[in-house]
């Protein structure tokens, strides 16, 4: 296995990971009443989106 390929199938797994863990994060911030923290969200779907576009570039 090359290692482009290596890093291709981290990327989109990562992805898809960050993109799963940050809808779980939007569920739990709009299920809680009062104040949130969102600095988890913001991270986990800024990092998703990284990840996406690093997947995108291994192709």
């Amino acid at each position: 296995m090359k290692l482009e390929t290596a890093a291709l199938y981290l990327s989109v797994i990562m992805a898809i990971f960050l993109f799963s863990y940050s809808y779980v994060e939007g569920i739990k911030i709009a299920n809680s009443e009062g104040k949130v923290y969102g600095g988890t969200f913001i991270f986990t779907v800024t990092a998703g989106f990284i990840f996406s576009r690093l997947s995108y570039i291994f192709m």
